[in-house]
C-alpha cells in the first residue's frame, strides 16, 4: 500500500536536513568494519565486506550445514542468527547477521563477540586451521 499523507509530510524535515543521520552511519560503519574483522579471522569462516545495510552474511560451509550452526550458535553462544537457507537456494552456505538490531553499540559487539568464540571453538573441534 501507499505511505500516508501524514507520514509522508513528517518524513520531509529529513530531507531537509539529514545531518542526524551521520552519527548513525558511523556508528554502523564502525560495526560493520569490526565485525568483518573479527570473522575473517576465523578459520573456515569468511565474509564480504558489506556495501550497504546493518546486516552481514557469513559463509560457514566449512563448519557444517547452516541449519546445524545456526542451533549450534543459539546454544552456545545464546545469540540467534537467521539460517541462509530461508533466503533461497543461494543461502545453503551462510548465516545472516543483524549487527544494528541494538541501539546499544556494546551490546551489539559484544554479540559479535560470542558468536565468534563459538565458531572458533566450532573450527577447533573440527581441525580446521585456515
Amino acid at each position: 500500500g501507499a505511505t500516508s499523507t501524514l507520514a509522508q509530510l513528517a518524513v520531509m524535515p529529513a530531507f531537509r536536513d539529514d545531518s542526524f543521520i551521520q552519527d548513525y552511519m558511523k556508528k554502523y560503519d564502525n560495526r560493520r568494519k569490526y565485525a568483518y574483522k573479527l570473522f575473517n579471522n576465523i578459520p573456515g569462516v569468511s565474509m564480504q565486506m558489506p556495501e550497504s545495510g546493518f546486516f552481514v552474511w557469513i559463509d560457514i560451509s566449512k563448519l557444517g550445514d547452516s541449519s546445524e550452526i545456526t542451533a549450534y550458535l543459539a546454544e552456545e553462544a545464546k545469540t540467534l542468527v537467521n539460517d541462509g537457507k530461508f533466503y533461497g537456494d543461494q543461502g545453503a552456505g551462510p548465516l545472516r547477521i543483524i549487527y544494528g538490531v541494538f541501539a546499544d553499540r556494546q551490546k551489539s559487539l559484544d554479540g559479535i563477540d560470542r558468536l565468534c568464540e563459538a565458531l572458533a571453538k566450532r573450527a577447533a573441534q573440527l581441525g580446521i586451521t585456515e
